[in-house]
C-alpha cells in the first residue's frame, strides 16, 4: 500500500487536549512526567528500573495464560519467562473485548504497541520490551461492545449478559459468526479468517479466552502478550492499594483537585467516585458504596456487609474487588513493568487526571503515547476525488461541506444575482418613498410585495442548484461515497468499519502493511492507499 500524510490538525481525529499534549503545552506539564519521545526513554528506564514488581507472580500468571500457545508462537514464550529478569519491561495498551476486533483502531493500538516495543529494542539493545495487549475483561457495559460493522451492514450479538464481559459464555455466537461468514462470498483469504473466527469464538468458551485466541491469530508471531487480570494472584498484589481506598478513599479527592485545574481548558473524561471498585460475584459487577453507618453496600442488591466483613472478603477473595477507571491504570502499573501506555485520544484524557493518585500510592507513572490513526483509500477512490477538484486533505471536510464546494466551482455553481437584488431593494425603497408621501398606510403593502419577491427569488434559485445537483448527480455520489469512507454519520472511519474485508482481500499481508506503515510518534495522519 503507499502511503500519504495528513496533518492531524486538518482532519478533526485529535482532541485540542492531545494537541496540547503533543506540542508540550506547559499548561499540561504537572499532569506527566515523560515527554512522548524516543528521547525520554533513556531516563525513563533508569527511572523505571528503581520501581520493583513481583515479576515472579506476574511470570507465572502469563505462563498458565498463555501455555497453550507456546508451540505455534515461540517468541510468546520467550518474552513472558524474559519478563523474570530486571532487564526487561513492557509496552501495553488495553482495549475491550469488542468482538473479532471491533472497530480498526484496537489493531493501530496493539501494532503502535509492538512496534514500539521493536524500535526500543534497536535503540536500547541491553533491555528487552515486550507488548503487552491488557485485556479490559473486568468491563461489564456489553452493549457497547455487542455490534460489529462490516461491510457496511451492522450485526449484532443478542445476548443477556451480567456481570464481566470477561466471562460471557461463547455459545451464543454461532448465528452471529454464520451471518458473518457469508458475507465473506468467495473472498482470496476467506478460508482463512473463517478458520480465524471460528477457532476463536467456537474452541474457547469465554469472551476473554476467543479474544485471547483472536489476537494472537493475527500478532502471536510477534510475541505480543494478551493478559487477562481478572485472576487472583494478581488482585493480591494490589491489595494495600484496594484496602486504603475502601477505607480511605483518596483518589475521588486527588482527581477533583485534578479536574479542577484541567477543567479550565478541556473537557474532563472521567468524573471519579467515592470508592472507584466495583464488587464481582457470578454475573454480577456493580458498584460498592459507603454508608453512613460504617457499612458497604453493593448498588442495585440487597448486598451490605460491615467494615470488619469487607475487609476480610478483601483479604482471602481480592479477585471479588473491581478497580472502576479511574484505579484501572494504577492497577495496570502496579503489576507490569511498564514503561509507556499506548491509548487513544479519549484515554489519554483520563490518564492525566490520574497522576495524584499514582503519586500518592508510590506507584511508577508511564509514557503516554498516542496510538497510531490512519485512513485506508483504494487508488480509484483517490483518482476519482482529485479528478473532481479535491486534494487529499478536502476528504475531511465532510460531505456537506464538500458539495457545497463542488457546485460552488461549476460555471451555474457561480450565477450570482447580489447587483440585481440590490436594485430591486433600491427600487422597492424608492417606490415606498413615493408611495408614502401620498398615504402613509402603503408602505406596509409595498414591503409586503418586496418579501414576496426577495421569496419568489430565493426559491428559483433553490430550483437551480436542485438543477444543478441533477445534472452532476454522478459526481456528487462520488463526493458522498468517498466521504463516507473517511467518516459516516461524524464517526470516523477508525472508530466504525471493522478490518475483516481487508483481509479478505490481502491476508497477512494487510497486517504487514500496517506494521511498515505505522510509526510510534508519528506527527501526522497516516493515509493507505489500497492498489
Amino acid at each position: 500500500m503507499q502511503r500519504l500524510e495528513v496533518d492531524f490538525e486538518k482532519t478533526g481525529l485529535r482532541s485540542k487536549m492531545l494537541i496540547d499534549y503533543i506540542k508540550s503545552d506547559p499548561f499540561l506539564d504537572q499532569f506527566y512526567k515523560y515527554k512522548p519521545s524516543y528521547d525520554s526513554f533513556p531516563q525513563l528506564i533508569e527511572d523505571r528500573e528503581s520501581f520493583n514488581v513481583n515479576r515472579e507472580v506476574l511470570s507465572s500468571e502469563l505462563l498458565l495464560q498463555h501455555g497453550s500457545y507456546f508451540d505455534a508462537f515461540p517468541e510468546l514464550k520467550n518474552n513472558i519467562l524474559s519478563l523474570q529478569s530486571e532487564k526487561t519491561f513492557t509496552v501495553t495498551t488495553g482495549h475491550q473485548l469488542c468482538f473479532a476486533g471491533g472497530p480498526m483502531f484496537f489493531l493501530y493500538k496493539i501494532i503502535t504497541t509492538i512496534n514500539l516495543a521493536k524500535q526500543l529494542k534497536k535503540n536500547h539493545p541491553d533491555y528487552s520490551f515486550v507488548p503487552v495487549y491488557w485485556m479490559a475483561s473486568e468491563d461489564h457495559d456489553f452493549e457497547e461492545i455487542s455490534t460489529l460493522n462490516v461491510f457496511n451492514k451492522t450485526l449484532k450479538w443478542n445476548q443477556s449478559v451480567k456481570g464481566v464481559t470477561g466471562k460471557i459464555p461463547t455459545a451464543s455466537l454461532p448465528p452471529l459468526l454464520d451471518e458473518m461468514i457469508a458475507l465473506f462470498g468467495e473472498a482470496p483469504y476467506a478460508a482463512e479468517m473463517k478458520h480465524i473466527i471460528e477457532e476463536s469464538y467456537c474452541r474457547e468458551l469465554s469472551l476473554a479466552d476467543a479474544t485471547r485466541h483472536f489476537v494472537l491469530s493475527l500478532f502471536g508471531d510477534e510475541g505480543l502478550v494478551v493478559l487477562d487480570a481478572d485472576r487472583k494472584a494478581l488482585k493480591e498484589l494490589f491489595l494495600p492499594i484496594l484496602k486504603d481506598e475502601l477505607l480511605n478513599q483518596p483518589s475521588f479527592r486527588l482527581v477533583n483537585k485534578t479536574n479542577d485545574i484541567l477543567g479550565e481548558n478541556y473537557k474532563i473524561q472521567v468524573l471519579p467516585r467515592a470508592v472507584n471498585l466495583f464488587y464481582l460475584d457470578d454475573q454480577l459487577r456493580e458498584r460498592i458504596v459507603q454508608a453512613p453507618d460504617e457499612y458497604y453496600e453493593i448498588v442495585n442488591t440487597e448486598l451490605k456487609f460491615s467494615k470488619n466483613i469487607m475487609l476480610d472478603l478483601l483479604e482471602h477473595q481480592p479477585e471479588r474487588f473491581s478497580p472502576n477507571v479511574v484505579l484501572r491504570p494504577v492497577y495496570q502499573e502496579t503489576i507490569l513493568p511498564n514503561l509507556a501506555y499506548i491509548g487513544g485520544p479519549g484515554e489519554l484524557a483520563y490518564w492525566l487526571e490520574l497522576k495524584a493518585v499514582f503519586d500518592h500510592y508510590g506507584v511508577f507513572y508511564p509514557m503516554l503515547v498516542p496510538r497510531n490513526s490512519a485512513v485506508i483509500l483504494s487508488l480509484k477512490q483517490l483518482q476519482k476525488f482529485e479528478a473532481l477538484g479535491f486534494t487529499l486533505e478536502d476528504v475531511f471536510k465532510g460531505e456537506a461541506k464538500l458539495i457545497a464546494a463542488y457546485t460552488a466551482s461549476l460555471e451555474v455553481g457561480n450565477v450570482h444575482i447580489d447587483d440585481e437584488m440590490k436594485a430591486i431593494s433600491h427600487a422597492f425603497f424608492s417606490i415606498g418613498n413615493k408611495l408614502s408621501a401620498v398615504d402613509q398606510t402603503l408602505s406596509g403593502p409595498v414591503s409586503a410585495e418586496h418579501h414576496k419577491l426577495v421569496n419568489s427569488i430565493d426559491h428559483l434559485q433553490k430550483k437551480m442548484m436542485t438543477a444543478v445537483k441533477r445534472k452532476h448527480e454522478v459526481s456528487l455520489s462520488q463526493i458522498k461515497s468517498i466521504s463516507q469512507v473517511i467518516t459516516h454519520e461524524r464517526v470516523p472511519q477508525e472508530r466504525l468499519r471493522n478490518f475483516i474485508p481487508y483481509y479478505l482481500k490481502q491476508g497477512k499481508q494487510f497486517i504487514r502493511s500496517l506494521k511498515e506503515n505505522l510509526e510510534p510518534f508519528a506527527e501526522k495522519l497516516t493515509v493507505l492507499i489500497e492498489n
